[in-house]
C-alpha cells in the first residue's frame, strides 16, 4: 500500500522488491528522513564500529525483505528501522540511492 502526503510519497525498494512507502509532507521532508539515516550511523558510532553497523544494517534490510518476500506481517517499528538502514546504507555508499529510493510526486 502506498502512503501519499500532501508533497507525494517516498517508496523505499530492496532488490527490485518494493518494501515500504513513507508520506511526503512540509514536516516530513525527503532531507528528514534522509537525515535520520545519518544520525543511526553517528549516534551508534557511539558504541561500535562502522563495519560491525555495516553488517548490522544490511542483515536487518534482508531480513525485512524476506518476511516481505514470504508475505509476512512487518511491525510498524521495523518499517522506521528499515527507512533508517536503507539510508544510512546509502550514506555509506553500500546501496545505490537510485535502485533504492523512488519519489512520486502528489497526484493533482
Amino acid at each position: 500500500m502506498i502512503i501519499n502526503g500532501k508533497k507525494g510519497s517516498l517508496i523505499l525498494f530492496y532488490k527490485n522488491l518494493l518494501i515500504a512507502s513513507y508520506p511526503l509532507s512540509n514536516l516530513k521532508t525527503y532531507e528528514r528522513y534522509k537525515y535520520q539515516g545519518e544520525y543511526l550511523i553517528l549516534d551508534s558510532l557511539k558504541t561500535m564500529p562502522l563495519k560491525l553497523q555495516i553488517k548490522i544494517y544490511l542483515s536487518f534490510v534482508e531480513m525485512i525483505y524476506l518476511r516481505k518476500k514470504d508475505k509476512k506481517g512487518i511491525y510498524k517499528s521495523d518499517f522506521e528501522m528499515f527507512l533508517n538502514c536503507i539510508f544510512a546504507l546509502i550514506k555509506l555508499k553500500k546501496l545505490d540511492e537510485e535502485e533504492a529510493v523512488f519519489i512520486a510526486p502528489k497526484k493533482k
